[in-house]
């Protein structure tokens, strides 16, 4: 029984030695299959906070809708992370910095949004001016370390993964 146990054991070890990640082109289908949905569902959180904005007369009406976009947008940040990291290593010369790189990148994006639901609730409603100017400063860092996210990825060098890109009609 242990000699079966020890030659099971011992296959399962060559054949995960012997494994490869998947293909450029496989995770690149991956990873835009999990960032389309990303980027509709930011899309969608934005027109309906424009449509809540529009209709909101209350400082606490303003400050709740924006914490709803955040948080919604912080969870659907961390749906499309998740689901970069489950695509894997893909399988060309720097492939692990390459994965690393876009779940870092969707992480810092994801805490981005924590940090502004975080600041809007300790905006003063006390002061109609303040607590507006407060919400542009929010909105400002919002946008700058989603920029600065985003740009961590524009040093990573692949040519595979550049072509399997521009060739994969999910990333299109």
């Amino acid at each position: 029984m242990r000699r079966l146990l020890f030659a099971c054991l011992a296959v399962v070890l060559v054949v995960a030695g012997c494994s490869h990640g998947p293909s450029a082109q496989q995770w690149t289908t991956s990873v835009c299959g999990a960032l389309a949905p990303w980027r509709t569902a930011l899309t969608d959180l934005n027109s309906r906070a424009a449509d809540q904005m529009a209709q909101t007369t209350t400082v606490e009406q303003t400050r709740q809708n924006l914490i709803d976009l955040v948080t919604d947008a912080r969870d659907a940040t961390e749906t499309a992370r998740a689901a970069v990291v489950a695509a894997g290593v893909p399988d060309v010369d720097g492939g692990a910095e390459v994965a690393q790189s876009f779940a870092d990148s969707l992480a810092r994006t994801r805490d981005a949004y924590a940090q502004a639901e975080t600041d809007l609730r300790a905006l003063s409603g006390d002061d109609e001016k303040t607590f507006y100017d407060g919400v542009v400063a929010v909105l400002d860092r919002l946008t700058t370390a989603y920029q600065q996210a985003g740009d961590s990825l524009s040093t990573l060098n692949s040519p595979k993964l550049q072509a399997a890109f521009d060739s994969a009609p999910e990333c299109q």
